[in-house]
């Protein structure tokens, strides 16, 4: 398995934090977070990113999705979802998330996320792309949307 950067593992390094509560039906036989439950908890995670930060209305689809178990979690206890942005291109972008219990991180998700219209891939619109901006990872940079170019 690739090593993870530590600032990946870091709370503070999550521009934005939600904290989501689990339920005693989150647990698997083991009595641990089930790992299914434990993908819903990301997905709720980035809907709440969009609803919340993004606020416009951006059609996106997952084009890609890798979830890394650290450590195991537990109920009650509540998880801070920390969510930011660590890159972003064109039509896409990376949205980067942690998982944390106990102040330790157990879990790190890592979703591509493609803007789309109409079944077609289009542009991330320069306000959100401006929003993305303001949530990036730390040592992320986020370029503005390039203007479009000016008959002469």
């Amino acid at each position: 398995m690739k090593s993870v950067p530590p600032l990946r593992l870091e709370r503070a390094s999550y521009p934005v934090q939600t904290v989501i509560q689990t339920r005693v039906s989150d647990l698997d036989g083991n009595g641990h977070l089930n790992a299914i439950r434990i993908a819903q908890i990301y997905e709720e995670g980035r809907a709440i990113f969009h609803r919340d930060h993004l606020r416009r209305r951006v059609r996106t689809l997952v084009a890609q999705l890798t979830v890394r178990y650290l450590h195991e979690g537990f109920w009650p206890e509540e998880v801070i979802m920390g969510v930011g942005v660590a890159a972003a291109g064109r039509t896409s972008f990376h949205m980067a998330q942690a998982m944390f219990q106990s102040g330790r991180c157990i879990g790190l998700c890592d979703t591509v996320l493609v803007c789309n219209e109409g079944g077609v891939s289009v542009p991330i619109p320069a306000e959100v792309r401006a929003r993305m901006a303001a949530l990036a990872l730390p040592g992320v940079s986020i370029a503005p949307a390039s203007e479009p170019a000016v008959a002469g």
